[in-house]
């Protein structure tokens, strides 16, 4: 029910979709404008080692004559020749470690943390009153709140990926190179993926509700644990299908339709966030233009 409400308002209201896309491109470009003096020094190296044409053997293989198993081996020839870079050129090394700290850890999650607060204020508008709020203006307007948390927010997800990679690596170890490794790696970054959105799913629509950062959070996870079953049920179908329609688009389009499958995505979570929110706690909110009442079973 709530990934089918949340679909509904999103294709209602579509026009926050190019809102996103907008703010992703100036996002990506400030990002990769920071990133280039630590990027173009390790392509270099890379491009040295053969690291890039040891990938695009690998893919070649795998439509050739030498299948997944051709894919594998040379992926991991891949692999081999990265460490190898690594371990004869300490600057690269060092260079690589600092864009992971700065760039990846930190000013990623940072800068596409700001805009949740605003997205899920103005669904929280278009929900409970059938307000349109513009994405810019509370953007500008929120940005203090929006700053404290995707502060608050770091750390919380740090913590959650470095699990997530920790057993993704203890997989790939145990298993090694075959070709049931990808399918366990998705498995695991699915379930991970699932459990991290059902905790801070309604982190924002709280905050967007008048709840601070800090409680929010911890209401958040209260409505979680309260509603487990279902929330978590639904962000794993939901992440699937948008794995799934992804992996499609790139494969059908070229990676053109990512320009507004990343958005879209994007939109369609703050909507689910802001549907699970409504729903958990009871509170009658539109479809459209048609008032929806929460069933009292589902509601904490």
């Amino acid at each position: 029910m709530a990934f089918k409400n949340a679909f509904k308002n999103l294709i209602a209201h579509f026009g926050i979709v190019w809102s996103l896309l907008l703010y992703i491109l100036i996002c990506s470009a400030g990002i990769v404008g920071l990133s280039l003096p630590f990027i173009l020094p390790i392509a270099n190296a890379f491009a040295d080692a053969g690291v890039f044409d040891g990938i695009r053997a690998a893919f070649s293989a795998l439509f050739n004559d030498g299948g997944w198993n051709g894919l594998w081996d040379g992926l991991y020839n891949v692999y081999l020749s990265v460490v190898n870079v690594f371990e004869s050129n300490g600057r690269v090394a060092s260079l690589t470690m600092l864009f992971l700290i700065f760039i990846v850890i930190v000013a990623f999650r940072f800068f596409f943390g700001l805009y949740e607060i605003p997205l899920a204020t103005v669904l929280d508008g278009r929900m409970s009153c059938n307000a349109h709020y513009g994405f810019g203006g509370k953007f500008f307007s929120m940005l203090s709140v929006s700053a404290r948390y995707s502060l608050a927010k770091m750390p919380i997800t740090i913590a959650f990926d470095a699990a997530m990679w920790g057993v993704v690596y203890g997989v790939t170890v145990g298993i090694g190179m075959s070709v049931a490794l990808p399918f366990v790696v998705i498995l695991v970054i699915v379930a991970f993926l699932s459990f991290k959105k059902s905790m801070l799913a309604c982190w924002a629509p709280c905050v967007a509700d008048g709840t601070g950062v800090i409680k929010g959070f911890a209401r958040s996870v209260e409505i979680c644990f309260k509603r487990f079953g279902s929330i978590f049920s639904t962000y794993l179908v939901t992440i699937l299908v948008i794995f799934a329609c992804g992996l499609f688009i790139t494969v059908f389009t070229l990676g053109v339709g990512l320009i507004i499958a990343i958005p879209f995505s994007v939109a369609c979570f703050g909507y689910l966030d802001a549907t699970e929110y409504y729903n958990k706690t009871g509170k009658r909110y539109y479809i459209d233009s048609v008032v929806f009442t929460p069933p009292s079973e589902n509601t904490l």
